[in-house]
C-alpha cells in the first residue's frame, strides 16, 4: 500500500530585535519515525522514504544552524523548534495618515470602500496635532470654570486636527454631495441592535456621515462646524504631480494594517500596550494588549490556515518537491472579546485603569477587527492560540 504524501506546513515567528525564532513544522503524521529534519541557511529539508521537502524561506532570512535547540513534538502541532535566526534589517514601513499627513501638501481624501472623493480642498494651511490620549477627561481637576478648550481645538477653514484614529476637519472642507449625514436616534440603534443581536448604548441623538455612493459610515458630526472623520474608513493619499495611483485595497486588509501601525506607532509614542477598543455607542468590543511590534512572521503557502494558500494554489503544485514561505512584518497582541458581556470583570477594571489607552472606531469596524483577530488566532497552531487566557493573533503591518 502506497504511503500518502506529506504536505508540511511551516510557521516561523522571528523576533527581529533578539533575531530569535519558533520554527513549527506542521501537518506531519506523528507516526513517521523515519522523518530527517536537515535547516540549511535559507531552507528546511524534509525527507522520509521515497519523498523529499524543500521548504524555501524569503530571501533575507538566514538560519544559524547551530544554534537549533529544544526539537519537540508537540501532538496536533508538529515539530517545534527554537533557533537563532539573522535577517537583512526590518523593512521600512510605511506610516499611518496620522504621522505623514502635512500642512501645505496636496493630498486626496477618499472613502476607502468605494474611491469617492470626499473633500473639496486637497491641501490645509495647517495641520496639527490633538492633545494625546484621554486629557479632556481631567480638564474638570484643571479648572474651577467651564472648559476652556472646547472650542479651541475645533479646526477652522482649512485646518485639520489629528487624533489618535481621527482626523477633524472644517465642515466647509467638505464635499456636500460626496456625503450625507444621517441621525441615528435613540429609536433606530435600539432597532438596529434588535436586528443584530446584539446590544448598542447609543446617545439620544448621533449624526453620523456616510458616503453618498456607498453608504458606508465615514465619521460623525462633533459640532456644527466640525467633521470628524476615521482613519480605517478614509484613504488619504498624496497627489503628485497632478496623479493619482488607486491604491484602495481589499477592505479587512485596510483595516488590519491601519489599526496595527496605530499600535505601533502609539506604543512607541506614548509607551501604551493596553488599548479598549471601542465603538462610537461608547462601548467597549475589545480588550487588546500589544505584545511586540517587531515580529516578522513566515509561513508556507501551501498552508490552508495562512493568507497565502489562496496566491500558492496556481503557483506551486502540492506534489512540487519545492515549497515557497511567505513574509509578513506584524505586530503581536493578546486579546479578549467583549460582546455579550464577556470578561465584564476585566473590561470593568481596564477602563478605569489610567493606564489604558482608548481607541474609538466605527460599530462595524470594531466587529470587523474582531473577526480578523479571531481569524488570525485560528490560523495559529494549536498551542499558541492562547497566552494566560488571553487569545493571541498577529497584524500585518505591511
Amino acid at each position: 500500500m502506497q504511503r500518502q504524501l506529506i504536505q508540511p506546513e511551516l510557521f516561523l515567528e522571528i523576533r527581529g530585535s533578539a533575531q530569535s525564532g519558533h520554527l513549527i513544522i506542521g501537518n506531519i503524521p506523528e507516526n513517521y519515525s523515519e522523518l530527517q529534519v536537515t535547516l540549511g541557511l535559507s531552507s528546511v529539508h524534509l525527507q522520509t522514504t521515497g519523498q523529499c521537502v524543500n521548504l524555501d524561506l524569503p530571501v533575507g532570512v538566514r538560519i544559524v544552524p547551530s544554534s537549533c535547540r529544544s526539537l519537540q513534538y508537540v501532538k496536533g502541532d508538529g515539530f517545534h523548534m527554537r533557533l537563532q535566526v539573522q535577517t537583512d534589517g526590518t523593512a521600512e514601513l510605511v506610516p499611518t495618515v496620522i504621522e505623514t499627513l502635512k500642512a501645505k501638501t496636496r493630498c486626496v481624501f477618499q472613502c476607502q470602500t468605494c474611491g469617492q472623493s470626499i473633500l473639496q480642498k486637497q491641501l490645509f494651511q495647517r495641520v496639527l496635532p490633538l492633545p494625546r490620549g484621554n486629557w479632556s477627561d481631567l480638564v474638570e481637576h484643571w479648572c474651577c470654570h467651564p472648559d476652556p478648550f472646547i472650542k479651541a481645538l475645533q479646526p477652522k477653514l482649512d485646518d485639520c486636527l489629528l487624533g489618535d484614529m481621527f482626523l477633524l476637519v472644517n465642515v466647509a472642507s467638505v464635499d456636500k454631495t460626496a456625503v450625507h449625514e444621517v441621525k441615528m436616534s435613540e429609536s433606530k440603534a435600539k432597532q438596529s441592535a434588535d436586528n443584530t443581536g446584539i446590544h448598542l448604548k447609543m446617545p439620544r441623538e448621533n449624526i453620523t456621515v456616510v458616503c453618498a455612493r456607498c453608504r458606508k459610515v465615514l465619521g460623525d458630526v462633533t459640532s456644527s462646524d466640525t467633521i470628524k472623520f476615521y482613519v480605517t474608513e478614509v484613504l488619504v493619499q498624496p497627489l503628485m504631480n497632478k496623479t493619482l495611483k488607486r491604491q484602495i485595497c481589499e477592505r479587512s486588509l485596510f483595516v488590519e494594517t491601519v489599526v496595527a501601525g496605530r499600535l505601533k506607532e502609539l506604543s512607541s509614542a506614548q509607551s501604551t500596550f493596553r488599548f479598549c477598543i471601542q465603538g462610537c455607542d461608547e462601548k467597549t468590543y475589545i480588550l487588546l494588549w500589544l505584545l511586540n511590534s517587531d515580529t516578522l512572521l513566515v509561513r508556507s503557502r501551501n498552508d490552508s490556515n495562512s493568507d497565502f494558500a489562496a496566491i500558492g494554489k496556481g503557483t506551486v503544485k502540492p506534489e512540487s518537491p519545492i515549497k515557497l514561505c511567505e513574509g509578513n512584518n506584524t505586530v503581536k497582541v493578546l486579546y479578549h472579546p467583549c460582546l455579550k458581556g464577556r470578561n465584564k470583570i476585566l473590561r470593568e477594571k481596564w477602563e478605569k485603569n489610567i493606564g489604558v489607552h482608548d481607541m474609538t472606531l466605527p460599530v462595524n469596524t470594531c466587529l470587523q477587527l474582531l473577526l480578523i483577530l479571531a481569524s488570525s488566532t485560528a490560523s495559529l497552531p494549536l498551542s499558541l492560540q492562547n497566552m494566560n487566557s488571553f487569545k493571541v493573533a498577529f497584524l500585518k503591518l505591511d
